[in-house]
Order: C-alpha cells, then structure tokens, then sequence
C-alpha cells in the first residue's frame, strides 16, 4: 500500500507496477523492513507528476475480485475518509434510487421486537412507490428498513444510496446521509443494518431506527428516532425518501394502523442464561467454559445462551460449546475461555480454540494459556471447541528450476490445513538467497507466493531456503540450490 498526498484531503492508491523511482522507494523500503507490507508515506513534494503521467498500472491482490483503483480521499488531520463525490466530480445519473422491499418491526410495551414481516412495495412511477394495503400490526410500536439502490447513467451497477429521510404525519422522524465514516466505526454498519437478513438472505436493508448501541455519525434524529408510536385511534402516515447524491429522491409511501385482534401468541421463549445490553459487561458460564463479552459488544439487548454438547471421538480435546444466537452480531471481540486440562502437556503448544461451522469447516481462532484455560478473542456468536495442529504448512513449487537465467520470476504455493481467524495468526513467511533475505509477495487468494528476479540476486550457483510457520509454531522448510 502507497499513500500518497495530494493537497489537503489523501488518496489511499493500493497498485503494483509504479513508475520507477516510486518502484525503487517502495522496495528499498520493503527490504529494508524484510517485509512484503509496508505503509508508506512520502512528503507531498517526494514525487512530482503532472497531470496524466501513469504512476503505477491497477492491480488485483488481497481479497478483490478484479483489477481495480482502490481510491479515498480523507482528512488530513484525523484520516477520516469522506464521500469523494463531494468534491465536485461530476457523474452522470438521473436514476432514482430502487426501492425492493421493506422490513416491518413490531415491539411490545417493553420494546422487544415480537414479529417481523417483510413487505413488497409497488412502483407508480419511477421514483414513486407505494403498499397496496397498510401495515397493520398489534403492538404499540413499529418502526422500517428498506432495501434499495441506486443506478447511474450508462451502467448496470447497484450502487448505495446516499440519504434516507422518515417522516411520520410529515414530521422528520429520522434520517442519515453517507458523508464520512472514520475507520474504527465502519463496524457499526452491522447495527445500522438487518444483521439476521445479511447474515441469512444476504440482503441489505437499512435501519430506518437506531439501535441503541449503534454510534456511527451518519444520523439526525427527529421526533422519536424513527421509532413510530401506534394507536388504534387513527393510522400513521410514513414516508421514506431515498436519495443519491445528484438529488435523484425515490419515496415510498404507506400507513400503519394498530389492531388489536392481531395480538400473536407468545412464542415459546429460546433458552437464555443472561441478558446483554449494550452498556454492560455479560459473563456466561458453563461447566468447562467461560465466556466474556465486554461494555459495547451489543447493538441491542439480546438474550445469549451457551448449550453444552459431548463430542467424543471428534478429534477435540473439549466439549462442542454452542453459543446463541448465532445470527446477532457482535462489535468488539469477546473472551471465550475453555477448560484445557484434558490436553497432554506434549501439546500445549499446539492446541488452539476452534470455531465449528454450520458447513462442517473448522477455524483456527488462535488461544494462549491463561492457568489451566486456552483462551482467545472472537468476534462471532457460534459453537466453539479445543482441537490441535501437529501438521506443518505445505510447500510446492510452481515455478522453479535448477537453472533459472533469463527467468523473470520463481513461484510457490503455501497452504495450511486450518483457515485463521479472528486471534489467529496467519502464515508466516520468509526467504533467503545465500543467506540474505529476498522479497516475496503473497497473492492472499490463491496462496501464491512469489519473487521476481530484480538485481538483488548476481548470476551464479545459490542456496534457496523458504521457510514457512504456522499459527501454532509448525514450520515447513524448503531448501533448493539454483543457478541464475
């Protein structure tokens, strides 16, 4: 990654291939680290271009899914990025927005959500939608999420909107507008949208009411938040208006009625062993395991459980332990604490906490020993174990030969058995040439590792050794001799 500043606001250009001098600087400083990463950020007058000089060619590392130009613009003084499109660029749209369907809440006199439905608006005309008949329910509050999207002129992208405005009885009830998000808040988009819909559908709706432990800047709150007081008196008129930044509104009309025949059954309450709120510590034990989650993990209060499952014969070293609800989500890492005393000590060292996943698959979350207790930090409400990793990372070689001159690069590939998240380290990597170190680069997707012949090494006879290390301190070592 190379940031480069440009005046006030700063782009954030992830590329490969940079113009030479630029080139030079980054793997100086790659080398002198003996890393791949680095972040760099040179004076405003180190690099001068002029307008439509290329300074570096597009690339498609890490996680992207094409060649791509990775651009921000953000404030110099605090690095908060800022919507580029309020610095004049000029894109043609006259699309409304598209509204797709719409999510309706019901609470009760508590304020817990007792029933949600989701609803099919219809267009009357570009820009105009509307429900058939109102939204009756019979709890005494209500509030929305829409799904929508916006479109430009001359492509068939589904971009995101810009602003959303809720009025109720034309009052504004609530809104937000997309301007700028600092970094260490773009994890509350799990509190400002359907988290259990994106989870299960992967549909993106946006919360027309704040959750209560939701803290991003985006939102003016009118009258009530966006949370709508019903009566059986008369019905609620709402409006939800959805705009782009061009000023292209889309709105949706209906109105909402309480009727009190439609009173649910209750349904059978799923077990729980505490109660979380947003603005307290909750601790849940079990026999065997203990597990924290801090002030400011939850967006709303959410009941959560820990259900003990036997697992023999499973290659664990610990009970399966089911955390619920697997679909709320959960801002900060919380501590899970798992009784270790099953694991020989020959295999301390290798033991680690794994997440158990609905498809069969198995995460390695990382752990350290706190006592007699593997412990680690997650981020994901789900069933939680004790396993080990005895086996060593994988080499192969993909390209590579006794006699490499004129050859402009050497390949391998590097894999693990286990996936690495949350407190997992990923792998470890190194390599020297006769003893010095050389720069390789990992493409994440495919495991790809590989360095290209720059100078660094003379031509001649040399000793390759490749050394690749795991979360739980396996290693794998690859040792070749090649002439260039």
């Amino acid at each position: 990654m190379l940031n480069i500043r440009m005046g006030s606001p700063q782009c954030t250009l992830t590329l490969t291939d940079f113009l030479p001098e630029i080139e030079k600087y980054v793997k100086s400083e790659q080398y002198k680290a003996e890393s791949f990463e680095v972040d760099l950020y040179p004076s405003k007058d180190q690099f001068i271009v002029d307008q439509n000089v290329k300074i570096a060619f597009m690339g498609n590392s890490g996680s992207s899914e094409g060649t791509h130009l990775h651009f921000e613009i953000r404030h110099t003084k605090d690095q908060v990025p800022v919507n580029p499109l309020l610095f004049g660029y000029n894109i043609a749209d006259q699309k409304p927005p598209v509204v797709q369907q719409l999510i309706a809440y019901e609470y009760n006199t508590a304020g817990d959500v007792i029933n949600t439905k989701v609803l099919q608006p219809k267009m009357i005309l570009p820009g105009k939608y509307r429900l058939e008949l109102p939204v009756t329910m019979a709890g005494t509050k209500a509030s929305f999420a829409v799904r929508t999207y916006d479109g430009q002129d001359g492509t068939s992208n589904q971009n995101g909107i810009y602003s959303i405005v809720c009025k109720v009885d034309d009052d504004l009830s609530f809104g937000f507008t997309m301007d700028e998000i600092p970094f260490e808040q773009t994890r509350f988009i799990n509190a400002h949208i359907d988290y259990k819909q994106k989870l299960n559908a992967n549909k993106f709706f946006h919360r027309c009411h704040p959750l209560e432990g939701n803290k991003l800047p985006i939102y003016y709150n009118g009258i009530d938040n966006g949370l709508i007081y019903l009566n059986t008196e008369r019905p609620r008129a709402v409006s939800l208006s959805v705009a782009d930044f061009n000023g292209n509104v889309s709105t949706l009309e209906f109105n909402v009625i309480r009727d009190l025949t439609l009173l649910p059954k209750s349904p059978a309450p799923a077990p729980f062993q505490a109660v979380a709120t947003p603005d307290q510590v909750t601790v849940v034990s079990q026999p065997g395991i203990q597990v924290v989650w801090p002030t400011g993990s939850f967006y709303q209060k959410t009941p959560v459980n820990i259900e003990v499952i036997p697992a023999e014969g499973l290659g664990t070293y610990s009970p399966h332990y089911a955390l619920s609800p697997v679909d709320a989500p959960v801002h900060s890492y919380f501590d899970v604490n798992i009784d270790g005393l099953a694991i020989p000590a020959r295999l301390h060292d290798k033991a680690f906490i794994a997440r158990c996943e609905a498809n069969g698959g198995i995460v390695n979350c990382g752990a350290t020993w706190i006592g007699n207790n593997l412990s680690t930090g997650v981020r994901v409400i789900s069933t939680y174990t004790i396993m080990v990793d005895t086996i060593a990372p994988t080499i192969s070689t993909l390209r590579f030969g006794p006699t490499m001159t004129g050859w402009e690069r050497m390949a391998f590939k590097i894999s693990d058995n286990f996936r690495i998240k949350d407190r997992g380290r990923d792998l470890i990597y190194d390599a020297w040439v006769d003893d010095q170190w050389i720069l390789m680069s990992l493409d994440g997707k495919t495991g790809i590792l590989t360095h290209t012949f720059d100078g660094q090494i003379p031509p001649g006879d040399h000793q390759l050794v490749l050394k690749v290390t795991d979360d739980r301190g396996n290693e794998a070592v690859l040792e070749k001799t090649f002439t260039l």
